[in-house]
């Protein structure tokens, strides 16, 4: 199932951002800081870059204003930068020697395929708070628990007073089943969405992030939809 037309993900908006060399390698350096499982800040990445910190400063507050990574109100912490979050999650993807907490649920997907390296994610239910497991490899989920688990995915416009990690990411959840997740939206004024299968919501996560570290002429053109799997 593909998301519905109009579904602006991360690698539209790193696309339309048309970041220069400069800004793109520091784009990745922050991803590849979080991947790591380190807090990317403004000393640290100045320091890896060999820029100055007054520009690599200029360069993250580009990158927050094209929602491609959240600052810290004083711009020295990236707090966010898609598909990783700085301060913990429901969503905890175990890789080899370290742990990262994703924004969401198919953030946390998607991980595995950015990274090319194996992964487990712990998570748990929005509604009833029971443990969801995913094991996967970059190209496909390989176990998971319960059997039922399905992803909703909020495809209400986007706010644009907050970046999306604020806004849709939030209720980007996985559920143990279908019921939980009707029952999760049973009198509330949730927007609408979709429920992906948990091998549509990874084929998702693995189509938006699969590329985002890969250099600029190599970047991923997005499909018209994903298949299930």
């Amino acid at each position: 199932m593909p998301l519905p037309n109009g579904i602006r993900t991360v690698a539209d908006r790193l696309r339309a951002a048309h970041l220069t060399k400069q800004e793109d390698r520091l784009r990745r350096r922050v991803l590849r800081n979080f991947a790591s499982g380190a807090t990317p800040k403004l000393a640290t990445l100045a320091e890896q870059s060999r820029i100055p910190p007054v520009q690599i400063q200029q360069i993250l507050r580009r990158l927050a204003s094209r929602d491609l990574l959240v600052l810290d109100t004083r711009g020295n912490t990236v707090l966010a930068a898609y598909p990783f979050s700085a301060t913990p999650t429901p969503h905890r993807v175990h890789l080899s020697g370290r742990e990262v907490f994703a924004l969401c649920a198919v953030d946390a997907l998607g991980i595995t395929a950015m990274l090319n390296e194996d992964a487990r994610i712990s998570s748990r239910c929005a509604h009833c708070g029971s443990a969801v497991e995913v094991q996967a490899q970059p190209e496909s989920v390989t176990r998971y628990l319960p059997l039922e688990t399905v992803v909703w995915f909020p495809t209400s416009e986007e706010d644009d007073s907050c970046p999306v990690a604020e806004s849709r990411c939030p209720n980007i959840s996985f559920f143990c089943s279908n019921d939980h997740l009707d029952a999760w939206r049973m009198g509330r004024e949730e927007p609408s969405g979709v429920a992906l299968s948990l091998n549509e919501a990874f084929e998702a996560g693995r189509e938006i992030f699969g590329s985002l570290l890969a250099e600029p002429s190599t970047q991923y053109t997005r499909r018209t939809s994903w298949p299930s799997r």
